[in-house]
């Protein structure tokens, strides 16, 4: 008999009824099936084998490995039930007390006693934020630096600035160093006392520099944002409908519905199933006016900036910091954002590209998360575009699942 694996989700865990043989032919289908749920974000996952007929050594392996898997996760993976066979094979090999759960109703009783009710699914269009948290009244003070015409090939000297913590930024920049600014300006993106910066070079490594202890990274713009603070707001998000993934202009639509205001910044980290952007390839010491990355000629932004001819980097994770803003931009911002897709949502998005890793389903902590993710070397980092053209258009930047943070921002003018 082949085996038959069942999927049953019960609020915010899944249970996995397998039927037949787990035995070395078809063991890796229960490795796939956990390996999916931890991809779709449920960490607490039970099996129930009441309709196993036979368990192998084999089997026992993959119950190991599916169990490992979810707890480095940060969850759980039990055996809720059993049939004869299976208990008979587990008490033998003293493995029951190992790989069964002993009591699952004292495990839940006490959570659901103390545990403050989960706040709200909310379905917007095609996608659906997980647990939001709303995020209040606070608005997180930001400022616009660097030149304007950077990539006219305009970059004066640039101050070091120090990014604690608490501090995002995104732009043209570089790790504080020796030598012009023109020179090394690539796409950067900071986070959480991390900084990655693309070198203005075909196919360049991405470099990088976390804070830790009394180590704060320094960073020159040539044009880009920052801001002080940790958004507020948080939320999983997913597909609601019949889509495969979350266009990132519905969410930034979204997250501006829920923050109430016209502009917001915003952090997420997610599966991505494509990335649309560009990446800075030259450096703009080597600008001129008729030679330059905003050159009325495709084919001179072309020498200059590397575009994604198709949707990139699908089945890792990336972490995206922006800022989204409704309608025409004024102020600091005029310059500094572009449409990011359908309706009037405008915003300037990078996102930094990280081998793939599991996350928890809903609202997760941004830091710890962060953290996890950021552990392992970055692959990319990207200045996210949309590209609407019928056809030839690469489209929109779209992720499976994942979780971002929001709050309501000021924007200000810091030129110096």
């Amino acid at each position: 008999m082949d085996i038959a694996i069942e999927r049953v989700q019960r609020g915010d865990g899944v249970v996995l009824v397998v039927r037949g043989r787990l035995d070395a032919a078809c063991a890796d289908e229960l490795r796939h099936a956990a390996e999916e749920e931890l991809r779709r974000g449920f960490h607490d996952i039970t099996l129930d084998l009441d309709g196993v007929t036979f368990l192998s050594s084999a089997g026992i392996r993959v119950l190991f490995e599916a169990q490992r898997a979810v707890k480095a996760a940060g969850g759980r993976c039990f055996i809720g039930t059993a049939s004869e066979p299976v208990r008979k094979v587990l008490d033998l090999t003293r493995l029951t007390p190992i790989l069964m759960e002993s009591a699952p109703t004292g495990h839940a009783a006490p959570r659901t006693a103390t545990t403050a009710p989960r706040p709200a699914d909310i379905r917007v269009g095609d996608l659906l934020l997980v647990g939001l948290e709303p995020c209040g009244s606070t608005v997180l003070p930001g400022a616009v630096v660097g030149s304007e015409t950077a990539l006219d090939g305009d970059v004066p000297p640039a101050a070091a600035r120090p990014l604690p913590r608490h501090t995002f930024a995104i732009g043209l920049g570089a790790l504080a160093e020796s030598g012009p600014l023109a020179d090394r300006a690539g796409e950067l993106l900071a986070a959480c006392g991390a900084v990655f910066h693309r070198p203005p070079q075909p196919f360049a490594a991405v470099d990088y520099l976390v804070g830790s202890g009394d180590l704060v990274p320094e960073v020159q713009f040539a044009s880009g944002l920052f801001w002080h603070g940790l958004p507020a707001a948080r939320a999983g998000f997913e597909p609601a409908g019949e889509e495969p993934a979350v266009r990132l202009d519905d969410l930034a639509v979204a997250l501006l519905d829920r923050a109430g205001c016209d502009t917001i910044a915003f952090v997420a980290v997610g599966e991505v199933h494509g990335l649309v952007g560009a990446e800075l390839i030259r450096p703009l010491a080597a600008a001129t006016p008729t030679d330059r990355p905003r050159a009325a000629s495709r084919e001179v932004a072309a020498r200059w900036l590397e575009f994604s001819r198709e949707p990139v980097h699908a089945r890792h994770m990336a972490v995206v910091v922006g800022v989204a803003t409704r309608g025409t931009a004024t102020g600091p911002l005029a310059g500094f954002v572009r449409p990011l897709g359908r309706g009037d949502v405008r915003g300037h998005v990078h996102a930094a590209v990280f081998p793939h890793r599991s996350l928890k389903r809903g609202p997760i902590d941004l830091a710890a998360t962060l953290a996890d993710v950021s552990a392992a070397e970055p692959l990319a980092v990207m200045h996210l575009l949309g590209d609407p053209q019928p056809v030839l258009g690469s489209g929109q930047s779209e992720f499976v699942r994942g979780c971002c943070w929001f709050s309501p921002l000021a924007v200000a003018e810091d030129r110096a």
